[in-house]
């Protein structure tokens, strides 16, 4: 009978990293130079060019500019997804299932510098044990190119990067919309590959 798997432990992940890499195979990951991809996480107009640093390695470790994209990609789309899970955490309104709006601090705009300011809370929450696997997975999906310790390497350097961001939320919005726009590759796919994969890190992924 298929469950939702929601333990940690390493059988468990290595039953649901087999079950996501089966479900990845049957995805068409042919792209045509004419489509755009689609929006992320929130709508946003026409994105300028990215800016260089966003697509260099910054651990010089050779790595081609679409896998450090695509690492790039899975990690901001994580980290939001940790964010809204300590904002959850921390809401009032949500721990108490209030009805009203006005009881969910995680409905509010976000002040500035929070995520320097909430980092360690964050980072539990994010760098699970299916945090480098995820990442592994939707690299995998479309290059052998890296190693964990490369993953984990460009994670830690963009988290560094993110910390003394004034807006999270719209910093890592921008970046994932600026990604999208220089990937060469399965672009068309990548938005709901990306929703996949942080299935999978949420434990919700079925085995």
């Amino acid at each position: 009978m298929t469950s939702v798997s929601t333990m940690t432990s390493s059988q468990d992940i290595a039953q649901a990293t087999a079950a996501l890499e089966g479900d990845m195979q049957a995805w068409d990951l042919s792209d045509t130079p004419d489509s755009p991809p689609p929006a992320l996480l929130i709508k946003t107009p026409p994105t300028p060019p990215p800016s260089p640093q966003l697509l260099q390695d910054p651990t010089g470790s050779g790595l081609c500019e679409e896998t450090v994209i695509d690492i790039k990609l899975a990690i901001h789309h994580l980290l939001m997804l940790a964010l809204n899970d300590f904002l959850q955490d921390t809401c009032y309104g949500c721990q108490t299932a209030h009805p009203s709006q006005v009881q969910h601090s995680c409905l509010l705009e976000l002040p500035e510098y929070f995520f320097d300011t909430y980092h360690d809370d964050v980072m539990i929450r994010l760098q699970t044990d299916r945090f480098n696997p995820a990442i592994r997975l939707f690299v995998r999906s479309y290059t052998v190119d890296g190693t964990g310790t490369q993953f984990r390497r460009i994670a830690e350097h963009t988290m560094t990067e993110l910390r003394s961001s004034q807006h999270i939320v719209c910093a890592i919005n921008d970046n994932i919309a600026q990604l999208l726009e220089a990937s060469r590759y399965a672009r068309r796919v990548k938005p709901a590959m990306l929703r996949m994969i942080g299935n999978y890190w949420a434990g919700r992924h079925l085995v």
